[in-house]
């Protein structure tokens, strides 16, 4: 028998499920755990314009606070299966949490956007294992029945990160200052480690699991290499761009050498096995698409309303909250009724609303109503909560269950690397189209323009008095700005068009009913 066939049959069965009140403290502490995680993921999109001002930087550079975490994740995320077979799930788990809540302080006391983006790389390097780890001890503690349940239960609580942080995030930054936004995770922090030690079981060990380090080290070359160049070559103008060259090439070679590596060696970093499952394998590329998807509330939302529509940090707090509501619902509604809802119908009929609901929000002008602000992003949560658990549903519905640990990490470290995608993306067309329709929109200011004649035109407008050019001129950029978010909402439905297709190709599960 080879050294790979060894490795598979080496593998420990799946834990045994829990019950009753020991089942309950498990999942309540491992959910706390990607709770955390997921609160300063969501809240931080509310603070980037206030950190922006503090920091003076500009778009592309404050949106690597953004990336940086994301970075971070992904770098580490990977490493995750080995981390807990080589280490035990526990104590990786305690270990994030540390260092995770380590870099909450750092982050609120960062004077420098320097300093931001590297305490926001540690940031998402200590928490990555973190919800990989959450969602696979909530499954575990469930029958393979029950993992659609299982998995809207571990979505309903996490989400509670996402629902809360914007409103939570909108208030702080409104009645105190942004490093609050870090500073008050501490707390809970501080609480869900010291839960953990004494909840979760011990596991043991695997002294004599062995690292691949050649694949390792040329995978996180690899998506840090592509990260890096996608994140600066809007600022650098792409490929006439050496630098963003350099790191493209270096970035497809290592990633070849990944591919080669595991291919041919015996004990490659990520099983084949895991690549033997057609569902597994869409649900990654699925997971790409919405992992681009995820960045629209993150990233564009909290700008465009604050700088372009003019809510106040409060206001675009509350009105994100909308969308964190809609994943609640949805999430909790799978839950109930899961054996009613199956996923493979579910994530395609989604994917078609978050189509229609992302050109809707084309639609919109620079002065958007909160209602429609509101009643989108709830229609959004729920296509996006509802995409998310039937994916992973699907993904890991035929995965053999001592694979499932290594899957999960795989899976995150490919949505992060989606992120980070459509991150690059969204910038792109925002900043591309926005001096495209700045151009267009400009030429139109002239005195020429009889448009300027008309009794409606507001005297603030004035062309022959200084204030009236610039309070003109902001209204020009204000409107080539929102034509710039507009095409960025246009390219998320078209993210999410992409996703039918994908979907229709998964392998329904088969499902029975079991006892809680």
């Amino acid at each position: 028998m080879s050294a790979a066939l060894e490795a598979e049959a080496s593998v420990p069965p799946a834990p045994t499920p829990t019950v009753g009140l020991h089942r309950a403290f498990i999942v309540g502490v491992a959910i706390g755990g990607g709770w955390v995680f997921e609160f300063i993921w969501s809240i931080a999109g509310v603070a980037l314009p206030h950190m922006q001002g503090t920091f003076s930087a500009t778009a592309d550079q404050i949106s690597w606070v953004m990336t940086a975490f994301i970075m971070g994740s992904v770098t580490v995320i990977a490493c995750t299966g080995w981390l807990a077979s080589r280490f035990g799930r526990k104590q990786v788990f305690l270990l994030a949490l540390f260092g995770f809540g380590i870099s909450l302080v750092m982050c609120g006391s960062a004077t420098s956007i320097e300093a931001e983006i590297f305490w926001r790389l540690l940031q998402g390097v200590f928490g990555a294992p973190l919800m990989p780890l959450s969602q696979a001890i909530v499954v575990d503690q469930f029958p393979p029945e029950r993992h659609a349940s299982a998995t809207a239960m571990w979505t309903f609580g996490i989400i509670g990160g996402g629902v809360f942080a914007p409103a939570a995030g909108g208030a702080i930054v409104e009645f105190l200052s942004w490093p609050w936004v870090f500073y008050m995770n501490i707390p809970l922090t501080i609480l869900v480690f010291v839960a953990a030690l004494f909840v979760l079981p011990h596991t043991a060990p695997d002294p004599t699991k062995r690292m691949d380090w050649p694949g390792i080290t040329s995978l996180v070359i690899a998506v840090t290499a592509i990260q890096v160049a996608l994140t600066r070559g809007e600022r650098l103008d792409w490929l006439d761009s050496y630098e963003v060259v350099i790191e493209l090439f270096i970035g497809g070679l290592a990633l070849y050498y990944f591919v080669v590596h595991s291919l041919t060696t015996e004990r490659p970093f990520f099983r084949p096995a895991l690549f033997k499952d057609m569902n597994f394998n869409l649900g990654l590329v699925s997971a790409l698409a919405n992992g681009a998807i995820a960045t629209l509330p993150l990233v564009v939302m909290p700008i465009m309303l604050e700088e372009v529509a003019g809510y106040s940090a409060l206001d675009t707090g509350m009105l994100l909250l909308s969308r964190g509501l809609g994943i609640v619902v949805v999430s909790a509604a799978i839950a109930r009724f899961d054996r009613w809802l199956p996923p493979k119908p579910l994530v395609i009929v989604s994917f078609i609303v978050a189509v229609i609901s992302s050109y809707m929000m084309a639609e919109w002008t620079a002065d958007v109503s909160a209602a429609e602000v509101f009643w989108l992003n709830v229609v959004q949560g729920i296509a996006s909560g509802a995409i998310f658990i039937a994916i992973n549903t699907l993904t890991f519905a035929t995965l053999p269950p001592q694979l499932k640990t290594e899957g999960f990490a795989l899976y995150y470290t490919v949505l992060f690397t989606g992120s980070t995608v459509g991150i690059a993306a969204i910038v792109t067309v925002l900043t591309r189209m926005t001096q495209v329709a700045h151009t267009v929109v400009g030429s139109h200011v002239s005195p020429y323009n009889q448009s300027f004649d008309y009794a409606n035109v507001p005297e603030s407008w004035q062309l022959d008095h200084l204030e009236g050019l610039l309070a003109l001129q902001h209204e020009v950029h204000r409107q080539a700005e929102m034509i710039g978010y507009s095409d960025a909402f246009v390219v998320t439905a078209l993210i999410s068009l992409a996703g039918i297709p994908l979907a229709v190709m998964f392998r329904s599960p088969s499902t029975q009913s079991a006892p809680d």
